[in-house]
């Protein structure tokens, strides 16, 4: 793997928002998830609507730009001045990677302008970018006037928080105003979902607009991870259920997050989550230590991406340089043995395939459950596409 491939656009879903004429009974996807109540809510308001299929897809993705849409949608002032900005855009962008004439663009005119983003430390603002948790967090406290001072340091197993970080105060005021639901999974540095938005915005709204405290409703019931049914039951469980590293020994890694290929001579390969999975510096920088990982983690019934290189520079001397340059020789049947929070999951490949450089289609939750694909440029030497081995969870009790 020589260069990056464009990963904001692995989980950057635009989307045609449409005025919604009715809530979260006409969502299909929505009833019976812990999102119901969030959406109804906000549809009512005319702050969210549905795709053009009558879905809402809350276990999808979403960019900076839906989210800072959402948000700002969310608080009535700026809205309006939003839908004043787009009548006459300025001339000028505030971000080089901002189009003037992009749906998003009087979103970010004023954003920028009330203080809410501010952009990266390089100048852009990557509106396609996978908004992360924690940005997505300060996006939504900042336009509610939320700055996060003066409360004190808190992380949950809800919302896990990280001392110290530019995003620390932020969290802290999250959790004390109870803005995440009891059965959420909100790390910083993943992707945030579009349910969870939802929810966290309408948690807000209600705060500031009954002035409590801290949010009080009933806990919502149901699965924050997708519970569609599999629709190739044969291909595997729809997710992993790992099994405590002592009963696989032979598999298992003293490394926290680790991969073993046995096909490939491949044993406790680290996996590294980028703590900057925005850049391609970020994204790419971690390679020298081990392979990359995005998006869910085992156990959690989505799709899990484990990227490495399959070529590199004559200057980088890393042992990890070609690490997957041979992925495309595993077959049908083989194994991978990931360990993860002391439990070791298994996977076998089901199918392998190309793809151009920015499909993000296999990344997207299709309601079949987890699936590992490993993920490389291809062919080697070249950057002209990427190769995937899929793999689905098996079962094992040892």
């Amino acid at each position: 793997m020589t260069k990056t491939p464009s990963f904001a656009l692995l989980a950057a879903f635009l989307v045609n928002i449409v005025v919604p004429t009715s809530f979260a009974a006409s969502y299909s996807d929505v009833q019976g998830t812990p999102y119901e109540n969030a959406v109804s809510a906000l549809a009512a308001a005319g702050v969210i609507g549905g795709y053009s299929d009558g879905t809402m897809r809350p276990y999808n993705a979403l960019n900076r730009a839906e989210a800072l849409k959402i948000i700002l949608r969310a608080q009535g002032s700026l809205a309006a001045q939003a839908d004043s900005y787009a009548r006459q855009m300025p001339p000028i962008p505030l971000f080089p990677d901002v189009n003037q004439a992009a749906w998003y663009a009087p979103y970010v005119e004023v954003a920028y302008r009330s203080g809410i983003v501010k952009g990266y430390p390089d100048g852009y603002f990557r509106p396609d970018s996978p908004v992360s948790t924690e940005e997505a967090t300060a996006m939504l406290l900042r336009t509610f006037g939320e700055n996060g001072s003066g409360v004190a340091y808190a992380s949950t197993q809800s919302f896990e928080n990280r001392p110290d970080q530019w995003y620390t105060p932020f969290v802290n005021v999250a959790i004390a105003k109870n803005l995440a639901m009891k059965n959420a999974v909100l790390i910083p540095g993943r992707s945030m979902t579009r349910g969870q938005l939802f929810d966290m915005t309408y948690r807000l709204r209600e705060v500031k607009t009954k002035q409590l405290v801290a949010w009080n409703g009933t806990e919502p019931v149901g699965s924050a991870v997708p519970t569609v049914p599999s629709q190739n039951p044969g291909t595997g469980p729809k997710r992993a259920l790992g099994v405590p590293a002592a009963s696989l020994p032979q598999y298992a890694s003293t490394l926290p997050f680790a991969i073993t290929i046995p096909s490939l001579g491949i044993k406790d390969l680290p996996i590294i989550h980028p703590t900057d999975s925005t850049t391609s510096k970020g994204v790419l920088e971690i390679l020298y230590s081990g392979v990359g990982h995005l998006f869910a983690y085992p156990g959690e019934g989505d799709k899990i991406m484990i990227y490495g290189h399959s070529s590199g520079y004559p200057w980088d001397v890393s042992q990890y340089t070609k690490i997957f340059r041979t992925i495309n020789q595993m077959n049908i049947g083989d194994r991978a043995y990931v360990t993860y929070n002391n439990q070791v999951f298994v996977y076998e490949v089901t199918f392998k395939n190309t793809v151009k450089v920015d499909d993000a289609e296999p990344f997207q939750p299709d309601g079949n459950g987890e699936e590992l694909i490993l993920y490389t440029c291809w062919p080697p030497d070249t950057v002209d596409e990427r190769y995937l081995v899929h793999m689905v969870p098996v079962n094992v009790a040892k």
